[in-house]
């Protein structure tokens, strides 16, 4: 990813009073880079602010926002919330605000999916886990045990979300797929809130922008999806998400054949073919749901694309999948008119969305603002 000059980070609480005056009263503001540990990766945040100590109180606000859903949804963290679920069988399991508006979104978009995206299989992507640090592939009769444990039909909200039920034992929540689009996209709503409408902010591969940078017609996406032969790709993106699933960086190789840390929810298996998808949405947890569904079935599933969209929303998708000699490329019916053409020489804006790294396979290290290299802020 292209390095940018950072801003001054202060670690001063966010005053969120008075912020959105702020942001009025010098209509030429200047670009500020900020990068925070997050979600066991680096979060990258830009925005555009009438001073620093502005642009790092806004900055702030948002990588808190971003700590505090981490907090809840982690199974990384033994203390997150979904960490201290019970494994047991309940039909009244309280859960807080921000669980359950991640759980009704997943069931809803488990539901549309098919089941190809699923939160409830956790036990299986802790087996996955396990066999790519150890290089050793678990057997059929492992991946079926754990995947007997997952089902997100054996999983319920009640009607005024304070209360999860779960209908079977060993039910483990996962949110690997769709947490950090749904942070990004968070940080973004923080964002705006406080004032700083011209902002974009990236978690690994998961990416969420709000209004474009000023004279320009949106921020410049680099979509590096890492299967062989692929053309590269630029969409200029404003109000919506992006994000890029695929195996690149995780996956686990065996006798010549990959398996990649995207598996199917409702088999347990481990993608084997050489696939990527990006998707782009309005909602970043959409993007991210979707993009790991994409490369569970993707051609399948994108010939659904009407009806998904009646069920999550408005969405655009590319799914490459490696040939036999060269990459087949699916898209949706708009794709085209999002990209640059042609593409646009490198700069120090371009962001990059890629296939995620194992970013989260230990727990995060303590927030941090990470320290710039002088107090200038990049150039606007």
């Amino acid at each position: 990813m292209v390095q940018t000059a950072l801003a001054r980070f202060g670690l001063a609480a966010c005053i969120a009073t008075g912020s959105a005056q702020d942001a009025a009263t010098d209509p030429q503001p200047a670009r500020y880079s900020f990068r925070e540990m997050a979600m066991g990766c680096e979060m990258r945040i830009e925005l555009y602010a009438p001073s620093e100590s502005v642009a790092g109180r806004w900055a702030r606000s948002a990588f808190d926002r971003v700590h505090q859903l981490d907090a809840v949804l982690s199974d990384y963290r033994v203390t997150s919330e979904v960490s201290r679920l019970p494994a047991v069988a309940s039909r009244s399991v309280p859960v807080g605000r921000d669980l359950a508006q991640t759980l009704q979104r997943s069931l809803r978009l488990s539901r549309a999916t098919a089941g190809r995206f699923d939160p409830t299989t956790g036990a299986t992507s802790q087996l996955w886990r396990r066999a790519r640090r150890s290089g050793v592939l678990p057997s059929d009769s492992e991946i079926d045990q754990a995947n007997a444990c997952g089902g997100f039909e054996q999983i319920a909200l009640a009607d005024d979300g304070a209360t999860l039920s779960m209908c079977q034992a060993g039910i483990q929540l996962d949110f690997g797929a769709i947490g950090k689009g749904l942070a990004a996209q968070a940080a973004i709503e923080t964002l705006r809130a406080l004032g700083a409408h011209q902002a974009m902010c990236a978690i690994a591969g998961d990416i969420a922008c709000g209004d474009p940078p000023p004279d320009t017609l949106g921020w410049i996406v680099e979509i590096a999806c890492g299967i062989p032969g692929a053309p590269p790709r630029q969409v200029r993106l404003h109000n919506q998400s992006i994000s890029t699933s695929g195996d690149e960086v995780q996956h686990l190789d065996v006798d010549g054949l990959r398996h990649s840390h995207i598996y199917d929810p409702r088999t347990g298996r481990a993608v084997t073919r050489r696939i990527a998808a990006t998707v782009i949405s309005p909602d970043g947890a959409v993007a991210d749901a979707l993009a790991t569904a994409l490369c569970v079935d993707g051609g399948e599933l994108l010939k659904q694309q009407v009806r998904l969209r009646g069920e999550v929303g408005a969405f655009e998708a590319e799914v490459v999948e490696l040939g036999t000699r060269d990459p087949t490329v699916a898209v949706t019916i708009g794709w085209e008119s999002l990209l640059v053409s042609p593409p646009e020489p490198a700069a120090v804006d371009q962001i990059e969305s890629k296939a995620a790294s194992d970013s989260s396979g230990s727990p995060a290290p303590p927030p941090r603002s990470i320290p710039p290299p002088n107090r200038q802020p990049s150039a606007p």
